[in-house]
C-alpha cells in the first residue's frame, strides 16, 4: 500500500507538481483534515484486508475510491498535502543534520516564523502548524516514528535515518507551539470543557520517549558549547 502512496505523490516527478500544486492551496487544509488521514492510515494498518486491497491498485482513483468505502472521504489533494509537506520537514531535518550550519542557523531561531523562513529560504515549505503537529505526533507516539524510505515502505523507528529528533522537539517546546506533554489517549473527563488545548494540565503525561529526547538534547548541547 505505500509503494502507491510513493508512486502517486512522492516519486520524483509527481512530488515536484504537487508540491508546487499544494503551495497555492495550504489554505484549504487544517488540522482536521491532517488528523483524518493519520486516522484512515492507522485504520489500514490494523485492518488486513484494507492494507491488501489498497496494495492491489494501479492508480489513484480506485485508491481513494476504496478509502471512501472504508468511511474515509478523501481527495488527492488533502493526501498530496500531508504527504510533502511531511517530506519538506523531515527533508529540512535530514539536510541540517548533514550541514552544520543550517542546523546551527534553525536552532538559534528567535521564533517559529524565523525557523519557517530559513527553512523557505532553503527550498522547504510548511507552516509553524504543520510543523508543530508532526512534532506533537512524533512525541506522543513513545519512542516510534513512522517514516518512508527511498523505495515508499513504511518503517517503524526511533528516529529518521540519523536525524536526532530531540533537537527539534526541545526548540519547539522552548517557542511553546509543542505542549511539554501530550496524550496518547484522551481521558474520559477533562477538568477543562476546551478539550482542543493539549496544554491543559488534565492533557499531560510523560510519553516513553520524552527522557530519551532530553536527555539527547542536553548531550548534544554540551558537545556544542564545549566545540566552541
Amino acid at each position: 500500500m505505500y509503494y502507491q502512496i510513493w508512486n502517486f505523490f512522492l516519486k520524483e516527478d509527481k512530488y515536484i507538481y504537487w508540491k508546487e500544486k499544494i503551495k497555492v492551496n495550504k489554505k484549504n487544509f487544517d488540522k482536521t483534515t491532517w488528523q483524518k488521514i493519520i486516522d484512515f492510515l492507522s485504520l489500514v494498518e490494523q485492518t488486513f484486508q484494507l492494507k491488501s486491497q489498497l496494495a492491489e491498485t494501479d492508480s489513484l482513483e480506485p485508491f481513494l475510491k476504496l478509502a471512501t468505502e472504508n468511511g474515509y472521504n478523501l481527495t488527492a489533494e488533502e493526501l498530496a498535502w500531508f504527504l510533502i509537506t511531511r517530506r519538506q520537514i523531515w527533508d529540512l531535518f535530514d539536510f541540517a543534520q548533514k550541514t552544520p550550519s543550517l542546523k546551527e542557523e534553525l536552532l538559534i531561531a528567535k521564533d517559529p516564523q524565523q525557523f519557517i523562513d530559513i527553512a523557505a529560504e532553503n527550498g522547504y515549505y510548511f507552516s509553524i502548524d504543520e510543523l508543530a503537529w508532526l512534532l506533537i505526533e512524533i512525541k506522543s507516539s513513545s519512542d516510534l516514528v513512522s517514516i518512508n524510505n527511498s523505495v515508499g515502505e513504511i518503517l517503524t523507528v526511533s528516529s529518521y535515518g540519523k536525524i536526532e529528533i530531540g533537537y527539534w522537539i526541545w526548540l519547539a517546546e522552548h517557542w511553546g507551539i509543542v505542549p511539554p506533554f501530550c496524550h496518547r489517549e484522551q481521558p474520559s473527563t477533562f477538568l477543562s470543557e476546551n478539550n482542543n488545548n493539549p496544554f491543559l494540565l488534565d492533557r499531560c503525561f510523560l510519553p516513553k520517549s520524552y527522557f530519551s529526547q532530553r536527555l539527547m538534547v542536553t548531550s548534544n548541547s554540551l558537545e556544542l558549547a564545549l566545540s566552541r
